[in-house]
């Protein structure tokens, strides 16, 4: 099973400037055609199996802007569906976590905490179990 890379892209400067990041997040990932919807939104539902493996990367719109992961919460840590932890060195940091949801399915939302310039910020995604 391939893992689903998960990029999320923001526009620094509308979050800063407007305090959130729902609409100034656009969020893709590799699935393609194979069932993911809303991407290009702040709310990508990823499809995903047990077992499966989920990578998440962050850039920045703006060229000078800094923006990283911060922290991941919500049901799909809290359920031990997927816990990502941080890899990688800095200026190079992904998250990555395995689907553990013990052959159960359904959709589970996660909290995604971002540092921009220095500022923590949250939005809402989801990953679907099939």
């Amino acid at each position: 099973m391939r893992t689903i890379d998960i990029l999320v892209v923001v526009d620094c400067v509308g979050a800063i400037a407007s305090g959130n990041l729902k609409n100034n997040t656009y969020i893709v990932d590799t699935n393609g055609y194979e069932g993911s919807w809303n991407e290009g939104t702040s709310q990508l539902v990823s499809v995903c199996q047990d077992g499966q493996g989920l990578s998440w990367s962050v850039t920045s719109v703006n060229p000078g802007n800094e923006v990283n992961i911060v922290s991941f919460s919500g049901p799909m840590v809290s359920s031990h569906i997927c816990n990502p932890q941080k890899q990688g060195i800095s200026g190079a940091e992904s998250w990555k976590g395995n689907v553990q949801s013990h052959g159960g399915i359904g959709q589970y939302k996660y909290n995604l905490t971002l540092s921009i310039d220095g500022k923590a910020m949250t939005f809402d995604a989801y990953i679907k179990v099939v």
